[in-house]
C-alpha cells in the first residue's frame, strides 16, 4: 500500500481514538522513512490540525450564537423569527442554531442570514419598545 492510502485510513481515527491513531501513525512513520515520505506525513498532520482548528472555530461561533440567543429565546419565539423574517420552519432555524448535519455538512447561518437575524431582533425590539397599553 502507498503512503497516501495509509494516511487516509487514519482519518476516521482523528478525534475519536487517539491511542489507535498514534499507534497507526507510528507504524506509518516506521515504514515510510524517506524525506519525501516525512514531508507527506508532516503535510497530512498539518492539514488535519488546520481542519480541526477550523472545526473548533465553527463550533465556538455556533456556541457563541446559541449563548447570545439564550435569553432572547426565552422572551421571543424563535419560531416567530423563523417564520416571519426567514420564511422558514422552526426546524430549519434550529438546525442552523445547533449546527446539525444537513446533507452531510453542519448547517450554519450565512452572513446574510446573520444580517437578517440582527434585523429581526432590532425590529422586534422596536415593536416591543413602542408598544404602550392604555386602559
Amino acid at each position: 500500500m502507498n503512503l497516501i492510502e495509509e494516511l487516509n485510513k487514519l482519518k476516521p481515527l482523528i478525534g475519536s481514538d487517539t491511542e489507535a491513531f498514534d499507534k497507526q501513525l507510528k507504524v506509518i512513520q516506521d515504514n515510510f522513512t524517506s524525506a519525501e515520505d516525512l514531508r507527506t506525513i508532516d503535510d497530512f498532520i498539518r492539514s488535519g490540525l488546520n481542519e480541526a482548528t477550523a472545526d473548533l472555530k465553527a463550533f465556538n461561533t455556533e456556541l457563541s450564537l446559541r449563548m447570545q440567543l439564550n435569553e432572547v429565546s426565552q422572551i421571543v419565539s424563535l419560531a416567530y423569527i423563523s417564520k416571519n423574517y426567514f420564511h422558514k420552519t422552526r426546524g430549519w432555524f434550529h438546525q442552523r442554531l445547533s449546527g446539525q448535519k444537513v446533507n452531510g455538512k453542519p448547517a450554519k447561518f450565512t452572513s446574510s442570514e446573520i444580517d437578517t437575524l440582527n434585523y429581526a431582533l432590532r425590529d422586534i425590539g422596536k415593536k416591543i419598545g413602542s408598544t404602550v397599553i392604555s386602559a
